[in-house]
C-alpha cells in the first residue's frame, strides 16, 4: 500500500532551542538490516550503500530548534529503526553522535 503524501514522523527538538547543529537521520529495515537512499528511493543493502547517501538532512523550522523528522511516502511497507545523528563536522558521518533511535512501522505490514 503505498502513501500519498509524505509524512511527519515526529518532531526532534533541540533541547537548547536554535543552536545552528544540523542534525540527519537514517532509515534501516528491521527485516534485512537494509539502508534507505533517499535518493534513488530505494532500500539498498549495507555494502551498496554509502554513508553519505543513507543520509536525510532534518530541516530546522525557521529559528525554533524544532526539526520535523519527515518520512518519504515512497517507504515501502516494513518496520524500521530511524537513527537521527547530530552531525559533528562538516559532512555526515558514521562517528556522528546519536542523538535519538525510535521504531516505526510503515505502511501495511501486516497483510489486510
Amino acid at each position: 500500500m503505498a502513501l500519498p503524501n509524505d509524512w511527519i514522523e515526529r518532531h526532534l527538538h533541540d533541547a537548547c532551542g536554535h543552536t545552528g547543529n544540523t542534525y540527519y537521520m537514517r532509515l534501516i529495515s528491521r527485516t534485512d538490516s537494509k539502508i534507505w537512499n533517499p535518493n534513488s528511493k530505494e532500500m539498498k543493502a549495507v555494502g551498496s550503500i554509502t554513508w553519505a547517501n543513507s543520509v536525510t538532512l532534518l530541516v530546522e523550522e525557521g529559528t525554533t530548534g524544532v526539526f520535523p523528522v519527515v518520512m518519504s511516502k515512497d517507504v515501502p511497507a516494513d518496520t524500521y529503526d530511524i537513527i537521527v545523528y547530530k552531525q559533528l563536522g562538516g559532512a555526515p558521518a558514521n562517528t556522528d553522535d546519536i542523538e535519538k533511535q525510535w521504531e516505526v512501522k510503515v505502511g501495511d505490514i501486516f497483510g489486510f
